[in-house]
């Protein structure tokens, strides 16, 4: 009983300490494993293996690219350019002090400053003429129309309109803080038409979502992460939202551009990726959630596991230390596995397999070897104890990544695609009904896949609403349309 309760204590300690840290604490995961030699206890000292301290030198010999340097101020080649009145001497200084002959220029000083100039709204008025017959009276013409609107008659032009999904989606701005960015600008608009119109421009997107997920699908190399989206509940009888779920699919830029997909589901059940997946054939990386066990039971989808979320357990056990213990040993294996992943990231598929199975495999093989003498010595429910029992689960799936060069160690990718959409959540806190959710997952796939294109998606969005019924028009997807801009500009993305 005594047992029980110190392990229950434990428990609660840890989970508090959990808590506190989530709400409190930083978010890194960044410990330095390095220097615990020297304040080690009795515990083994893991050792990297010799073909790793060999890294130093491989690393300035990898034919990678050099990255880019960061700079505090970049200013884009496209950035418009006005030459200001050039600032010129008076005339008494334009005479030489020394033998009185006047002076000529040879050239400038020039300097740079970045202007900020306010955005304006404009009212565009179409006039289309009209003729009639002065003798019969009996015909009129009108001049058609250049340009459909993407809403029949309303005000919303296709760039008020693109304003108003870039700042909501992928600045994730609320509607009435919107609304007061076009109040200062001149015009009042109420949430329930911003609403509408969002609604009904969704309505005109939907073919690009679904050419969006054939690609995806297609890519043979799927990330995939879901996180909540609260929908609003109308039970007046029940006063919490549900709870629902937006996940992603996604493709990285290993072959091909990246492209991003969103859906929404009213629950986590695991109804919505196995109806998603269900043709899918390849590769899934994902975390270790139990609805996509059925995929895999098929065999037609291999399961590629996240070492992050194995990673992230141990660091959850090693803070829990007030000296370093045995979590840090798993954390040491950890560092040598992506720091070989870091320096072969820029590596073609063959060498990245080569590089892994000469010297990941061998680091793994060593680390399953410590993974299943510490499972005999650790409780099942203590902090450390899930974390080499959740490694040891999903070994095969964590170690996937080995057997070919173009997947990933971690499931970072899908993860990172989830951010605006937490910052969203915090700004509008909910969708209002399904079609919303449904609405809000395909503008998410628009400016999340404009963004890993380097595309801009105000530009983006303009141009696709604004032929968006213009049915002798294909539209293009973001990856289209960064390759179309480039071309368009003689070499020069957008």
């Amino acid at each position: 009983m005594l047992d029980e309760q110190r392990a229950l204590v434990e428990s609660l300690k840890a989970n508090l300490h959990r808590l506190l840290k989530w709400r409190f604490g930083p978010k890194s995961e960044l410990i330095d494993v390095d220097q615990f030699a020297l304040f080690a206890d009795a515990s083994v000292v893991v050792e990297v293996p010799a073909s790793e301290a060999t890294e130093p030198a491989e690393r300035h010999a990898a034919p990678a690219a050099k990255a880019e340097r960061r700079r505090a101020v970049r200013v884009l080649k496209n950035l418009e350019r006005v030459i200001c009145p050039a600032i010129d001497v008076s005339e008494e200084q334009k005479v030489c002090p020394c033998c009185g002959e006047r002076m000529s220029p040879f050239g400038h000083e020039s300097s740079e400053q970045l202007h900020y100039v306010p955005a304006r709204l404009q009212v565009h008025e179409t006039r289309r003429l009209k003729y009639s017959c002065g003798h019969c009276h009996g015909a009129i013409v009108r001049a058609p129309q250049a340009v459909l609107p993407p809403i029949p008659k309303s005000m919303a032009s296709a760039s008020l309109l693109a304003y108003l999904i870039v700042s909501k989606f992928a600045d994730g701005l609320p509607l009435y803080r919107i609304a007061g960015r076009l109040r200062r600008l001149g015009i009042d608009l109420s949430h329930g038409l911003m609403s509408e119109w969002l609604m009904q421009c969704a309505d005109l997107l939907e073919d690009l979502h679904r050419r969006m997920t054939a690609k995806v699908l297609d890519s043979g190399h799927v990330y995939t992460d879901d996180t909540t989206l609260p929908l609003q509940n109308h039970d007046p009888t029940r006063r919490k939202t549900f709870e629902a779920k937006l996940w992603v699919y996604a493709k990285d830029n290993r072959h091909g551009p990246p492209v991003i997909v969103y859906e929404f589901s009213k629950s986590r059940t695991r109804d919505a990726p196995l109806t998603f997946l269900a043709d899918y054939r390849g590769y899934l990386q994902a975390d270790a959630y139990p609805g996509y066990d059925p995929l895999f039971l098929t065999g037609k989808i291999i399961e590629i596991g996240c070492n992050v979320h194995s990673r992230r357990k141990f660091v959850e056990a090693a803070d829990l230390l007030e000296k370093p213990g045995r979590p840090h040993e798993a954390l040491r294996f950890y560092k040598a596995i992506f720091r070989i992943e870091r320096r072969i990231k820029l590596l073609s598929d063959q060498e990245r397999l080569r590089e892994r199975q000469d010297k990941t495999v061998p680091i793994l093989t060593q680390f399953k070897a410590w993974l299943d003498n510490s499972v005999h010595t650790v409780l099942p429910k203590d902090t450390f104890g899930i974390a080499v029992n959740y490694a040891l689960k999903h070994w095969e799936a964590l170690t996937a990544f080995t057997k070919a060069g173009h997947l990933e160690a971690s499931n970072n990718f899908a993860e990172r695609c989830m951010r605006i959409v937490a910052v969203g959540r915090k700004a509008f806190l909910f969708v209002g009904s399904e079609r919303a959710g449904h609405a809000a997952a395909i503008y998410y796939s628009l400016t999340e896949s404009c963004k890993a294109n380097k595309v801009n998606p105000l530009t983006y969005l303009t141009y696709v609403l604004t032929h968006a019924r213009n049915k002798s028009i294909t539209l293009p997807t973001p990856d289209e349309f960064s390759a179309l801009s480039i071309a368009q500009s003689g070499g020069c993305a957008l």
